[in-house]
């Protein structure tokens, strides 16, 4: 997702280098959170583009054909559904909805492709749920379980939010045994499996880095967590303040790379993009001289890289 002329989100496709970059959606309205079908063909996102009275409050699941015709609505403009994902076998697409009754309905849900089948597979804790909130659900690559965030809500203040907290959570699809497997004190926000199942990408917000993100990856099961990426967050203050972070990892499908947007301030400005980074950690890099603070990237099954540098 990119910016059009006129500030709105819109849905881009590229080549991995973001050459022959192209936006297939368009419209005065965010549309965006795009992730590709298995076989390459279509595309889930979200968009706001049914909000008709500006209300701030609608957000629909799409599907689309690649080349952003065959636009179809999936939900029902009840409230805020977002952040969608294709299951492995495309049978079903996961999200998170509040199906605008927050927050007695808000939790995970999958639905079929064509609408149909509409099922709850998480819902916020008994006793607490004004203070909870559950999203970014991806599915793992035999597609029986879903990771999703688990979110604490802080307080908002004049210089950040305070107080939020949120772990990585791991549930069956069916909706039995969700456990947590991130410490809260993290504050883990998107993620991604690696094809193989074993590991999840994430990104964290940990306090040492005052606001900002970096990338951490952990075994499915919790266990091995570490960091990927080395940001140094916010440092300094007023006009000397410098601000590095990474954020929205997403695996390429031959489990080589990670992509994901990164920040960084320099003595000209900033530097906003896509980098990419071998899972070990080696290999960091901007994707292209093309930068323009792209978000929530996603890789289509049928894209190579013809650099081999970034394969370690």
């Amino acid at each position: 997702m990119r910016h059009d002329a006129n500030g709105f989100w819109q849905v881009w496709t590229a080549n991995p280098d973001l050459s022959a970059s192209h936006q297939i959606t368009s419209g005065a309205y965010d549309s965006g959170w795009p992730v590709w079908s298995p076989d390459g063909t279509r595309l889930v996102f979200n968009s706001t583009r049914d909000d008709t009275q500006g209300s701030g409050s609608i957000s629909d699941i799409f599907v689309m054909n690649a080349d952003g015709s065959g636009v179809t609505k999936l939900t029902h403009s009840l409230g805020w559904s977002q952040e969608p994902a294709w299951s492995p076998t495309a049978e079903w697409i996961g999200f998170q909805s509040d199906m605008g009754s927050y927050p007695d309905l808000q939790g995970v849900y999958v639905i079929h492709p064509d609408g149909t089948g509409l099922r709850r597979v998480t819902s916020l804790p008994v006793g607490t749920q004004h203070s909870y909130y559950h999203g970014g659900p991806r599915f793992s690559p035999d597609g029986r379980s879903l990771e999703y965030l688990v979110i604490q809500l802080g307080t908002d203040t004049p210089s950040g939010t305070v107080g939020e907290l949120s772990a990585l959570y791991v549930v069956g699809v069916d909706g039995s045994n969700p456990h947590r497997i991130t410490p809260w004190a993290l504050k883990a926000g998107d993620a991604d499996w690696s094809p193989d199942g074993k590991h999840i990408v994430f990104e964290a917000n940990p306090p040492r880095l005052r606001y900002a993100s970096t990338l951490m990856v952990v075994d499915s099961d919790g266990r091995h967590l570490h960091a990927l990426t080395h940001d140094a967050g916010i440092t300094g203050a007023g006009p000397s303040q410098q601000v590095e972070e990474s954020f929205d990892p997403v695996w390429s499908p031959d489990g080589t790379r990670i992509m994901f947007s990164h920040f960084v301030t320099t003595t000209d400005g900033f530097q906003s993009g896509l980098q990419l980074i071998s899972p070990n950690g080696n290999g960091q890099r901007w994707v292209s001289e093309i930068r323009d603070s792209e978000h929530q990237a996603d890789w289509a099954t049928d894209t190579q890289d013809d650099d081999s540098d970034d394969n370690e």
